[in-house]
């Protein structure tokens, strides 16, 4: 038998590493990359903008404003007045009050009615020169009224039995010439032409005391229609251009109360 020779391995040879590659050192960010200076722009748009909403803010302020409706001729007294916050823009700015002048306004006469919560402005007040005007307190029975908000304008009229003192109308000093009255009638009078609304209130009797602003020289009237058996209200509308119109025929015969 013939004997086998123990073979020898030879292991093959481990190859080198291959080398490491030249280390290089990080630069610094230009100030001209993009992406910085996009960065920058941003934070100074936020700026810009910021301050601006804060300006825009600053300009809310305190503005003088009705505290309940006011009728045109109202003279105004403190307790008309409020103020509320609220910011108006270039244009509206100088039109009205600051809430610092407040008390300058009180004693003042409106000259257009005004709603509560509206700010109260120059245009709203009547000039040096508005007429004198008086208010006075006329008893309407139920049922004679109309429907009626203050600043409204109204035509009153009075029923005179026959044989009654003529109440003077609204043609000057001295009584419209009526025409004759019916048997056992009277004479429906006009005493007041288109005279403002102020307020009104029930009585016990369910009757009401309504509140009107009348010329001086017509208070007389106004007075002496309260004494009346008969008053009657009209609400006047006015036409396109604001006006109402003439008052028409000033006496006519009537029927008597009713």
């Amino acid at each position: 038998m013939t004997d086998l020779a123990p073979v020898t391995v030879r292991p093959e040879p481990i190859a080198p590493p291959p080398p490491s590659p030249p280390a290089r050192r990080l630069g610094r960010r230009g100030w001209r990359d993009t992406r910085l200076l996009l960065g920058v722009l941003l934070v100074l748009v936020s700026v810009v903008v910021g301050a601006r909403l804060f300006a825009t803010a600053d300009r809310t302020g305190s503005w003088v404003v009705a505290r309940t409706d006011l009728p045109a001729g109202h003279v105004v007294t403190a307790d008309d007045l409020t103020t509320t916050r609220a910011q108006l823009d270039d244009d509206t700015v100088h039109r009205y009050y600051p809430g610092s002048r407040i008390d300058e306004l009180v004693g003042g006469t409106l000259a257009r009615p005004v709603s509560a919560g509206e700010l109260i402005g120059g245009a709203d007040f009547a000039g040096e020169d508005a007429p004198a005007t008086r208010l006075v307190p006329i008893i309407v029975k139920a049922g004679r009224l109309p429907e009626l908000s203050p600043g409204d304008r109204v035509d009153v009229y009075v029923f005179q039995s026959a044989g009654a003192g003529a109440i003077t109308g609204t043609g000057g000093d001295q009584p419209d010439q009526q025409p004759q009255a019916p048997a056992g009638g009277g004479t429906e009078v006009l005493v007041l032409h288109d005279v403002e609304y102020v307020s009104q209130e029930r009585i016990a009797t369910g009757d009401r005391s309504i509140t009107l602003r009348v010329p001086v020289d017509a208070a007389i009237r106004a007075v002496a229609a309260s004494q009346s058996e008969r008053v009657d209200v009209v609400k006047l509308e006015p036409d396109g251009r604001g006006g109402v119109g003439e008052p028409g025929p000033t006496a006519v015969p009537g029927y008597g109360p009713r």
